[in-house]
């Protein structure tokens, strides 16, 4: 069985070791270590990655049985080997963990509401809390203690405990395994059963930021959050995008959300304006179209495609067509693919879907609708088919 060296310290980034095994695991190759501090994905938090002689470690996977796997992408034989890992992914991951368990403890503190939850990703952190709502109030008051809990620059202890021994700490949540248990002490603040790596003192999180919240599924609300480097690389996008935006409006910081607020109103008053004016330009349009339209057995046969229309469009002239008596009509664009609307007034008898049958039939591709009403398309290069079939089809049930 490999040793877990990674219990006992998070910090050791290069060691050798002997690989005793190479197999095959789900079609990759799989080394195990006779020790290891490579950490493996468990309790919510992200595996290392790193080197095993020059082949790289991809992922890290402990067994049910408790065999630690080394992923990797390369060749390996047994032997000694040199192991490196990727310090920078580690500790970011020290750094997410050790800040959940303070953000929890503070929510914990203030809001009385337990971390039902964690996940640990390569972006971005989650717990999810048993609390119907919160606000920006909370939130700042939550971020507002664990983050002095950060600058206290408090020491990150570890006991190794036995189940009898547990109840001399007051455990923020109950452990998940019996025997020898892994307690994680943020100095007189938060005590948990983890096995992940930490810190060694809080001041190494720099900075726990709460990102966003959402209700989900079970009355919980999930809760993202940033530490540390990852914290500082969001602040380093969104201040940038806020000073673009900064200069693009010519407004304060402070003044950004309002002034956005009134370009998006100004730009919905706009596309209401092109959206009327729009409509008014179908509708004459339309009315044209009827005039040119051919007279067969006394009903308006309105034929007529473009080469580039959007289907909204289309659809809108079709409506506005067949508020004419006595119209039957069929549109198509080449917009995308072929696309085609075909209508017809209440005083026409033709049952469109009875003719969209047949169409389909004799053309392929897919469409629906309603007896007065029906959209239907292909492939662009079966345009003119689709079309010439569609009008003479429509001229049979009129003639």
């Amino acid at each position: 069985m490999t040793r877990k060296l990674y219990y006992s310290d998070s910090y050791i980034t290069r060691f050798r070791a002997k690989v005793i095994d190479v197999k095959n695991y789900n079609g990759q190759i799989a080394v195990v270590l006779d020790k290891t501090y490579f950490y493996p994905t468990s309790g919510g938090q992200e595996h290392d990655t790193g080197l095993i002689n020059n082949a790289r470690v991809v992922d890290v996977i402990e067994t049910e049985n408790g065999e630690i796997l080394h992923i990797i992408d390369g060749n390996l034989s047994i032997g000694e080997a040199d192991c490196q890992i990727d310090w920078d992914r580690r500790f970011s991951n020290m750094q997410q963990h050790t800040g959940q368990h303070i953000l929890s403890r503070a929510f914990e503190i203030l809001l009385n509401c337990e971390t039902v939850s964690s996940r640990l990703g390569d972006d971005i952190g989650t717990i999810d809390l048993d609390i119907e709502s919160l606000n920006y109030d909370k939130i700042h008051e939550v971020e507002s203690l664990a983050n002095q809990i950060v600058w206290e620059n408090r020491e990150v202890k570890i006991h190794f405990v036995s189940d009898s021994g547990i109840s001399k700490f007051p455990l923020r949540k109950p452990p998940k395994v019996s025997g020898t248990v892994r307690i994680i002490e943020v100095s007189d603040f938060d005590f948990s059963p983890c096995g992940g790596t930490h810190v060694s003192r809080t001041g190494e999180i720099g900075l726990i930021k709460v990102k966003r919240w959402e209700r989900v599924k079970g009355g919980l609300t999930r809760v993202e959050f940033l530490c540390g480097v990852r914290a500082l690389r969001d602040y380093q996008v969104k201040n940038k995008v806020s000073n673009e935006l900064v200069a693009l409006l010519s407004v304060r910081d402070s003044e950004l959300a309002e002034q956005v607020n009134k370009v998006l109103d100004a730009q919905r008053e706009k596309q209401r304006l092109i959206n009327f004016l729009t409509e008014r330009l179908i509708e004459f349009e339309a009315e044209r179209l009827i005039q040119d339209s051919e007279k067969i057995n006394g009903v308006n046969f309105v034929s007529v495609s473009f080469e580039n229309r959007a289907v909204d469009e289309l659809k809108i002239l079709a409506r506005k067509l067949i508020q004419h008596s006595k119209t039957l009509s069929i549109l198509g664009a080449k917009s995308g693919g072929a696309n085609f609307i075909i209508s017809r007034s209440n005083d026409v008898e033709v049952n469109l879907k009875e003719v969209l049958n047949e169409i389909l039939d004799f053309t392929g591709g897919r469409g629906g609708g309603k007896d007065d009403f029906v959209q239907f398309g292909g492939p662009v290069e079966k345009f003119e088919e689709m079309f010439k079939v569609s009008v003479d089809k429509l001229k049979t049930k009129i003639s």
